[in-house]
């Protein structure tokens, strides 16, 4: 029997062999292949489990009669920009993304790469992969390999302008982000201090997840080591990134997207930029100054590839690292982004906390406060009550602004968490809010 709990806000995902195994991929498969009535283009992670999911998915997938273009080990950027250039009306990758070693997963994904989510698709299969029963096709499809990784390097570096020489450390954190970086990096002559770049489905060195502050320690001992003109960490499937600046410091996504955002205005402006409702008030006043308009948008990376890819806009960010550009099909790619960063930085002449530091000036923000809970709505209701005065709205769990402080609580889609951002206009209110939510989030 399938477990349905895997059937996630935005993907399939789940612990092998428990809830994620041969017996779902493939129903998956059908189910998929079903849904979307054409080929499908498929690759995969480094996980211990990703050939057995592949093997099955494919399975089900040719069961149907339709054929499995193979990419094979790739990053799920990779994935994505062959679904996008060759124009395929669906594409799956098997991946966990920054999930520990035991899971598992699928990312669907339909025309012009747009991310299935339960607001579009994941329902949709997810009732055919539990009740469906398919008749198999007298003529079954194959398995075709494409080998994209030229292409896509080839495009990365023709969507680029000149980039300095710089010295960076890269973390691939043993996911497949190297796969693409080495030979992307080597093409532009930079001087790379390599950790972690071999793909390992058992993570020996720390979890893929550059949005944990402990994954982040060794690419930042390592640029004050070697005196690095910047850091970047990959997460486990390559879709995004963070960056640290020559002084070993992390720095706020939110500030990263105002800095971008201004100068990639200049030459586009009355373009939108969708942004993630956690970021500071500042992104928002530097979006409107540039010219740009600034679309406030709720939690989840699909959400914002689909706005981008399907509305139209300039680009987009989300608090976890994930950037996409129209020019890169709206895709969210932690590679493009990283050779956009050495982009303007370039251009700038400016080392990158030199770059951040205009749109950080006079900020105070706490950066998200993550609280273990079983009682995220009762939670929010207090909320609701103790600041009825405040301005407030829902689009993504709680946000309720006053003249000189707001915050946003929200429940994980993944986890037993609530998830708490608070900015203020001084530091001292900010200090004090923290302490007067968290009292009551508490209990």
């Amino acid at each position: 029997m399938i477990d349905e709990k895997i059937f996630k806000s935005y993907d399939v995902r789940g612990i092998y062999p428990t809830q994620i195994n041969g017996e779902a991929a493939f129903k998956i498969g059908q189910a998929f292949a079903d849904y979307i009535g054409s080929d499908i283009v498929v690759g995969r992670d480094m996980r211990t489990s990703s050939d057995e999911i592949f093997e099955n998915f494919a399975k089900g997938v040719n069961s149907l009669g339709f054929n499995v273009v193979e990419l094979g080990l790739c990053t799920t950027p990779m994935l994505n920009f062959a679904v996008a250039s060759r124009n395929f009306k669906g594409g799956a990758m098997i991946t966990a993304s920054h999930n520990p070693a035991e899971y598992n997963g699928i990312k669907l994904i339909g025309e012009k790469a747009v991310q299935l989510s339960k607001n579009k698709g994941i329902t949709e299969i997810k009732e055919l992969t539990l009740n469906k029963k398919f008749e198999t096709s007298n003529k079954p499809g194959a398995i075709q390999e494409l080998d994209i990784l030229g292409d896509y390097v080839n495009w990365l570096a023709s969507k680029i302008g000149e980039v300095k020489k710089f010295k960076i450390v890269v973390d691939c954190g043993n996911g497949v982000a190297g796969i693409s970086a080495k030979p992307v990096f080597e093409k532009l002559g930079l001087d790379v201090e390599e950790l972690y770049y071999e793909p390992d489905g058992t993570f020996p060195n720390h979890a893929a997840n550059p949005a944990e502050d402990e994954n982040l320690k060794d690419a930042e001992e390592k640029v004050k080591q070697t005196k690095a003109d910047l850091g970047i960490v990959f997460d486990g499937d390559g879709d995004r990134a963070f960056f640290i600046d020559e002084f070993g410091k992390t720095h706020n996504v939110g500030f990263l997207l105002a800095a971008i955002a201004e100068h990639e205005l200049k030459n586009k402006p009355g373009e939108k930029i969708y942004y993630d409702l956690r970021f500071s008030k500042g992104v928002v006043d530097t979006i409107k100054k540039a010219g740009g308009i600034p679309i406030r948008t709720k939690v989840g990376n699909p959400f914002y590839k689909e706005h981008l890819i399907l509305e139209g806009g300039l680009m987009a960010a989300e608090y976890s690292g994930h950037f996409m550009y129209k020019e890169h099909y709206g895709l969210d790619d932690g590679l493009f982004s990283a050779l956009k960063v050495m982009y303007w930085l370039t251009k700038t002449g400016k080392t990158y906390s030199e770059f951040l530091a205009p749109y950080e000036k006079n900020r105070f923000v706490t950066g998200e406060i993550n609280v273990k809970t079983e009682e995220s709505g009762k939670i929010i209701n207090k909320l609701k009550e103790k600041y009825k005065d405040g301005k407030f709205d829902e689009l993504d769990g709680i946000t309720v602004e006053y003249p000189d402080w707001w915050f946003n609580l929200r429940s994980s889609n993944t986890e037993p968490v609530v998830r708490l951002n608070i900015e203020a206009d001084n530091f001292e209110l900010l200090s004090e809010k923290k302490e007067e939510l968290l009292d009551i989030i508490n209990g």
